[in-house]
């Protein structure tokens, strides 16, 4: 969960006079020097766009003047006008480059933009000068925080403790390093200072949500708990430790929040949603169903709660079913590549690949920068038999979309399949794919599985034990995992792994049968 703060450095308006700045500049000449300072009255006046006036006809009067530039920037920031306000830096550091504090309001102004690797620039060049400049080092660990450099957010934010206590945002940051550092204890010792705020309620909840992001589902707990009584939304906080308890997997406790919920007369889409998929993990599959159904007609305009029904009966096996609310969503929302998308999924799980062919490229249509459009049209022309068609459209998404694995990995599957057919040419392009997708990601449990295959049928026998093991590592529900790696422990002559892997084998096959 990524989080945005708003702006904590306090701007400084130095001013020109109490006086009102009708009565300073009635007999005052018209120059540069006289726009800059009843811009800056008026600003502390609190007449903004006044100000912005008068500062924008002080920089045109006087185009080199920093200062003028660097007041603009700061009167436009006030005003939330952050990219013209980061034009306006820009030129008055262009024109002063020494001037630390229009440097720091530029970086601030960046790093709400979200253009951190800029604003990483000019705070190192302000601790370059001034090391010790708190306010630059807080920021500097916020930018980190934001890039995933969790190490340097954690040193720059536990550097300046008395800033980072003043603001719940930066507690949350520092937290958050910690918890991406594996640094969990400092994690929970941090989120305790949240209760010392003057907003201990709602800071304490956002604790909650960090803890619960990072799988600390015992600190989260703790939190949402410790303001149960105090929190201002009784409802946001019930529904928000039900979420915990289903991230915990303790999905009976879960649905017991939920219901006191609807009890209390708080029926929701997302209460309904909730309860739907506690219902589908405890095995209630009609209950969980109608939830959902219910949650649609509540909130009718929000897509998730179709895509979440489409998603669960697919689960449940209930492919004709699962159509029918495909094509009622692709009804409702037809604007909606994803809907689309979903529509596709479905018919190719029931082999109605022409069809499927039909959404994904209306999908594309809608919107041609998402992979899965692309991916599920490739595999649903393979499915068609248009092998020269779903080739080409996997090599497409290879170069539109490199670091998505997926294209690596199914397009492999597909030419291994063509392998059989009698192609094997096509086999040293398919390990490469595979290779290039473990390289990215090397928990990928299918790039395993098809490299283990692989080597087995070329008789690289330790090779083949070594991926199929990767399988039933990150994958333990993988049954033709243990059947390959079953074949792989018989031919070394491991008679007890090669029974235990077919026993588990059978027994995965059995659960899917049921």
């Amino acid at each position: 969960m990524s989080l945005r703060y708003q702006l904590f450095f306090i701007f400084p308006i130095v001013l020109a006079s109490l006086i009102g700045p009708d009565q300073v500049y009635a007999q005052k000449p018209d120059s540069a020097e006289t726009h800059l300072e009843r811009g800056l009255d008026l600003a502390h006046a609190g007449q903004l766009g006044g100000a912005e006036t008068e500062l924008r006809q002080a920089t045109k009067l006087a185009p080199e003047s920093s200062e003028a530039w660097s007041t603009l920037g700061t009167v436009l920031a006030m005003q939330k006008k952050l990219g013209e306000s980061t034009e306006a830096f820009r030129k008055a550091l262009k024109i002063d480059p020494g001037d630390l504090t229009a440097r720091r309001y530029l970086a601030a102004n960046l790093w709400q933009l979200h253009l951190y690797p800029e604003a990483k620039t000019n705070l190192l060049v302000i601790l370059k000068s001034k090391p010790d400049d708190a306010s630059a080092k807080l920021l500097f660990g916020m930018v980190s925080e934001n890039m995933g450099d969790y190490a340097t957010a954690a040193r720059m934010l536990a550097a300046v403790p008395q800033e980072v206590g003043k603001q719940s945002e930066s507690v949350a940051a520092l937290a958050r390093s910690y918890y991406h550092l594996q640094q969990r204890e400092k994690a929970r010792v941090t989120l305790t200072q949240l209760s010392t705020l003057t907003s201990a309620p709602q800071a304490a909840f956002l604790g909650a949500q960090i803890a619960d992001e990072m799988q600390d589902y015992e600190t989260a707990r703790k939190l949402l708990t410790s303001v149960r009584s105090t929190f201002p939304d009784h409802a946001k906080l019930e529904y928000a430790l039900a979420t915990v308890e289903y991230h915990d997997g303790q999905f009976a406790q879960c649905q017991d929040i939920l219901q006191s919920l609807l009890a209390s007369g708080n029926k929701t889409a997302f209460t309904l949603n909730l309860l739907a998929w506690c219902d589908h993990k405890q095995g209630k599959k009609s209950d969980a169903v109608d939830a959902l159904e219910e949650a649609i007609k509540l909130a009718p305009e929000e897509d998730i709660d179709y895509f979440d029904l489409i998603k669960m009966l697919v689960e449940q096996h209930s492919l004709p079913r699962a159509l029918q609310v495909a094509r009622r969503t692709t009804s409702v929302f037809p604007n909606s590549a994803v809907a689309f998308e979903w529509q596709g999924s479905v018919e190719t799980a029931m082999s109605q690949f022409t069809d499927a062919i039909g959404s994904y490229n209306q999908a594309m249509q809608l919107d041609s920068s998402r992979p899965d459009a692309l991916l599920g049209l490739a595999q649903a022309q393979s499915g068609a038999g248009m092998s020269k068609d779903a080739n080409a459209n996997f090599e497409s998404g290879l170069t539109k979309f490199p670091k998505d694995t997926r294209f690596k990995v199914r397009y492999a599957a597909l030419l291994l399949k063509q392998s059989e057919g009698g192609d094997a040419s096509v086999d040293g392009r398919a390990e490469q794919l595979l290779r290039s997708a473990l390289a990215l990601d090397p928990s990928l449990a299918e790039a395993h599985y098809q490299l283990g295959n692989l080597a087995l049928k070329q008789g690289r026998i330790t090779e083949a034990q070594q991926h199929l093991e990767q399988v039933a590592k990150f994958d333990s529900n993988n049954a033709q995992g243990h059947f390959a790696l079953s074949r792989v422990y018989r031919r070394l002559g491991r008679a007890e792994d090669a029974a235990r892997e077919m026993k588990l084998y059978e027994e995965l096959k059995g659960g899917d049968l049921q």
